[in-house]
């Protein structure tokens, strides 16, 4: 049985409408001393992208696939890398995405996805003045 109930799908199914560009879902877990977390996180990322053909999900070992682990820069499990027809997006999300999480992972897909960033002009024009690298990190918990 899923996790999304047929209302829900049908909700989320619109609102990824818009996606042109493949969305790839990269997905480190890791299968004995892992988190319980991991196998949440893979099936709400297959719900997801069974709702749209734009949207594929790559499962990677967390322990077995040091090459991409590195390149991604990925320290815990389960992670999830948001890549844009191929091209890192720079977007993470660790643990499964269920609750509040749930809209931060779908918003960052259609951010992925169309390439529009729905921000205030003024936080774009803020963000533009940034000059020199920086690490933001969002954190969230449950209630």
């Amino acid at each position: 049985m899923g996790l999304l109930s047929p209302q829900d799908e049908a909700t989320l199914k619109n609102h990824l409408s818009g996606i042109t560009i493949p969305v790839q879902l990269v997905l480190f877990t890791q299968a004995f001393g892992g988190s319980e977390s991991g196998d949440v996180a893979k099936q709400i990322l297959n719900e997801v992208a069974s709702l749209n053909d734009k949207i594929t999900v790559v499962e990677k070992n967390f322990v077995l696939d040091t090459e991409d682990k590195a390149k991604y820069k990925i320290d815990k499990a389960p992670a999830i890398v948001i890549l844009s027809d191929g091209t890192d997006t720079r977007m993470r999300m660790y643990g499964a995405p269920t609750g509040y999480e749930f809209v931060g992972l779908v918003e960052a897909i259609i951010v992925a996805g169309t390439a529009v960033i729905d921000l205030d002009p003024e936080t774009m024009k803020w963000l533009q003045a940034v000059d020199k690298p920086t690490h933001i990190q969002v954190f969230s918990t449950p209630t």
